[in-house]
C-alpha cells in the first residue's frame, strides 16, 4: 500500500506522516504534553524533533508490512498539524485493529478527533479489509469516550484491568466500529 493516501471531510485531512511534518508534530506534542501524556505515554516521552523524524521514517515499513497505519491530522490545506491518529495492534487472522487519536490542546473540542476517527476507521474497513475497529479507553478518560461516541462507535462494555496506565492496571471501556456502521 502506498503512502499517498489523503482522506478528508469538510474540515480536516488525515494522511500518512511526511518527513516535513517533524517540527509541526513535535510542536503539537509539546503543546499538549500535559493533556495527552496520561493516556498516550509514548507521546510524553518524545524529547526532540529527531525522535519524531525517526518515527516518521519508520512509517514506510509499518505500512508496507501492515504493522500500523499512522496518520497526521491536518487542516484542509495540510499546513497545520492538528494531531494524530492511527490503526495499530493489527490482528491479521481475525482482521481487527486498535484505533487511537489525539488532538493538540489548542484545537480540542472542535470535533477534530471524532472526524479523524471516522476517516481512519473507514480506511481500515474499506482499504485494509479489517472487519472490526476497536477503541479501548481508560474509564477516567471521559473526553476520549465522548470522541468514540460522537464518531458513532458502539460501547460494548467494561474491561477490567484491560490496560496498563501510569504504572498500574486500569479498567477500560471497549468501543467498536464495523462495516455496517458505515453502511458497507
Amino acid at each position: 500500500m502506498t503512502l499517498d493516501i489523503f482522506l478528508q471531510d469538510h474540515n480536516i485531512v488525515i494522511r500518512p506522516f511526511q518527513p516535513g511534518d517533524a517540527q509541526g508534530v513535535f510542536d503539537a506534542i509539546r503543546e499538549s504534553i500535559a493533556d495527552v501524556t496520561p493516556w498516550l505515554r509514548d507521546l510524553g516521552s518524545v524529547q526532540s524533533v529527531a525522535e519524531v523524524e525517526i518515527f516518521i521514517a519508520a512509517q514506510t515499513g509499518n505500512w508496507a508490512n501492515e504493522i500500523a497505519y499512522n496518520f497526521a491530522i491536518t487542516d484542509l490545506e495540510g499546513s497545520a498539524i492538528l494531531g494524530g491518529c492511527g490503526l495499530t495492534q493489527i490482528h491479521p487472522n481475525h482482521r481487527f485493529a486498535n484505533l487511537y487519536y489525539w488532538v493538540r490542546s489548542s484545537r480540542t473540542r472542535q470535533g477534530i478527533a471524532s472526524r479523524a476517527t471516522r476517516l481512519a476507521a473507514r480506511f481500515g474497513l474499506e482499504t485494509v479489509g479489517l472487519q472490526r475497529i476497536e477503541i479501548v479507553v481508560e474509564v477516567t478518560n471521559t473526553a476520549s469516550m465522548r470522541v468514540a461516541e460522537k464518531a458513532g462507535a458502539q460501547r460494548e462494555g467494561l474491561l477490567r484491568n484491560r490496560i496498563n496506565s501510569r504504572g498500574a492496571p486500569r479498567d477500560a471501556v471497549m468501543f467498536s466500529l464495523i462495516p455496517q456502521d458505515f453502511g458497507l
